[in-house]
């Protein structure tokens, strides 16, 4: 209980709430009485404590939202004892190496054993417990997220179960299939490997310190956008605005080519003209490039959504650089959203989008035939597809040589996947396969990986 107090009390200091011992001392008084169980009871016993003015009632409000989701597990695991006397895979209910796990020749450790089961809630609990015992509390520096990473790894197990992969993988033939178990379990570490960055991000996007605004916005570039929650949202909105103004300004010069050696010989003598006729400068004729169309095609279901929120946001604040870009979203049914931006602010009308049609089983076929009927003269030499999504299609139809028509129209298909390069072609993922039949194919997985995209698309000599 005390942890989770002095805990919740560095937040509110690092988002600039003056809070003073006494008043500390205060708010332990009331925890005693009121405990854990009853939430509004909760916030309203330490806002009456914590919380002075009207400005520090909402700030209070949106950290205790924040930390009591964190710590949504509960009274129970504040107090689970350090790693020195007991293991963050020691959880209760813990599986005794049943169903995949339990397939396994030999010992496995109780690391391999979870991941196999898949428990996501119990995973969970052991990031967690794992990132207490490795000190993730003192991290102070975004830059010390590897750090904290590996010694989170460590807590968890996370060589054992390393030494189980090779294990497995030395396995004579004859072992119950011990090289494709070994894959499986090496495919299972990867997902984990992933959970805990994102873990430590998050944990970091908690407790990052209010005093410089150029710190939280690296936090915040750098975080896997798929982490950020709903509070997150009006200040990215404002960075991705900024970077999208700055990356505008530096790509909007004009893209046209003098043809030295070739007079414009009417523009010549125009220009002449104020002079009497004398020609003083001579006109060259030039070449202006017409900028090819962008059609941007993203998936909206799940958690995709948040990638495909931030790369319209961006793509559409460009629109200096970027005039003729078509938008299309997709989940079940593929839906045009051109007008929808053209009419709305970039954010409303995202929200509507997702509200309107990020809801529904993902189908890669409709959204790629629809996308080929609809585009019709636009998917030409002269366009460049973007396609957002996990390229996971519930093991429906991947319309492949939809997707290879497409890339023989345009000058380039271009894929980002917000899933790590090991998760592709796992479990219902076709990325490896639509790998194949796209100009590029790569991962983005923060804002700054988003950033990164776009500089690079404008930069390209074909614009």
């Amino acid at each position: 209980m005390e942890s989770a107090l002095t805990g919740f009390v560095r937040v509110l200091r690092n988002a600039e709430l003056r809070v003073s011992p006494a008043e500390t001392l205060d708010a332990a008084r009331a925890l005693e009485l009121v405990g854990y169980a009853d939430r509004d009871r909760l916030r309203e016993a330490l806002g009456a404590t914590l919380a002075k003015t009207i400005p520090e009632k909402v700030l209070f409000d949106e950290c205790f939202e924040r930390f009591f989701a964190w710590h949504a597990t509960g009274e129970d695991t504040e107090e689970m004892p350090s790693s020195q006397t007991q293991s963050p895979m020691e959880q209760p209910g813990a599986p005794s190496g049943t169903s995949l796990a339990g397939a396994f020749s030999g010992e496995i450790s109780e690391l391999s054993t979870l991941v196999l089961e898949g428990d996501a809630t119990r995973i969970a609990l052991a990031i967690d417990a794992a990132g207490r015992a490795a000190g993730i509390e003192r991290m102070q520096m975004f830059t010390q997220r590897g750090l904290y990473g590996r010694r989170l790894l460590e807590a968890l197990g996370w060589q054992q179960l390393q030494e189980d992969v090779l294990q497995l993988e030395q396995a004579p033939p004859d072992a119950g299939g011990g090289r494709a178990k070994a894959l499986a379990l090496k495919s299972a570490a990867e997902r984990l490997r992933d959970q805990v960055r994102e873990h430590v991000e998050r944990h970091y996007l908690l407790h990052a310190s209010g005093n410089a605004r150029a710190l939280r916005e690296s936090v915040l570039r750098e975080a896997r956008l798929s982490s950020l929650e709903r509070r997150d949202l009006e200040q990215m909105n404002k960075l991705v605005r900024r970077i999208a103004r700055r990356l505008a300004a530096r790509h909007a010069r004009r893209r046209r080519r003098a043809k030295r050696g070739l007079l414009d010989v009417p523009r010549t003598l125009r220009g002449g003209v104020a002079h009497d006729g004398l020609i003083f400068e001579p006109r060259w004729k030039q070449v202006r490039r017409d900028r090819p169309s962008l059609v941007v095609l993203c998936d909206i279901s799940g958690s995709v959504r948040a990638y495909a929120r931030f790369l319209l946001l961006f793509l559409y604040g460009l629109g200096d650089v970027l005039p003729r870009v078509r938008g299309f979203v997709f989940s079940s049914q593929l839906a045009e959203i051109t007008d929808l931006f053209g009419e709305s602010r970039p954010e409303v009308a995202m929200e509507l989008a997702l509200k309107q049609w990020g809801y529904g089983s993902t189908d890669y076929a409709v959204a790629l035939r629809g996308l080929l009927a609809c585009t019709g003269r636009d998917l030409d030499a002269g366009a460049t597809v973007v396609i957002l999504g996990d390229g996971r299609n519930n093991r429906g139809d991947p319309a492949m040589e939809t997707l290879r028509e497409i890339g023989q129209r345009a000058r380039r298909v271009i894929w980002l996947n917000p899933e790590s390069t090991s998760s592709w072609g796992t479990g219902d993922s076709e990325m490896l396969r639509y790998r194949s039949c796209v100009t590029e194919a790569r991962t983005v997985q923060s804002l700054a990986h988003l950033e990164r995209f776009a500089d690079e698309l404008l930069r390209n000599p074909s614009w």
